[in-house]
């Protein structure tokens, strides 16, 4: 990541430290913020460590729909 800032000439050296010194701060505490919520979210909303087992099953009311997925999804004759 690269961040550009504009500074006014005018602006003390000693000000100018002190600024990017904040930035910096700033910087590393977003970034512990965000690695720590990344992981949190991570645990739990993925849905491979926690499945939702009746996410997947639909009830499409075909009985024959495992048999001839093909026709219903592609419009293949039937089995």
């Amino acid at each position: 990541m690269q961040i550009t800032i504009n500074v006014p000439d005018t602006l003390p050296e000693e000000r100018l430290k002190q600024r990017i010194k904040e930035l910096e701060q700033s910087l590393i505490t977003e970034a512990k913020f965000f690695a720590v919520f990344s992981k949190q979210q991570a645990a739990t909303d993925d849905p491979w460590t926690t499945p939702d087992v009746s996410l997947p099953a639909t009830d499409t009311g075909i009985e024959d729909f495992s048999i001839n997925h093909d026709h219903y999804l592609y419009g293949i004759d039937k089995q």
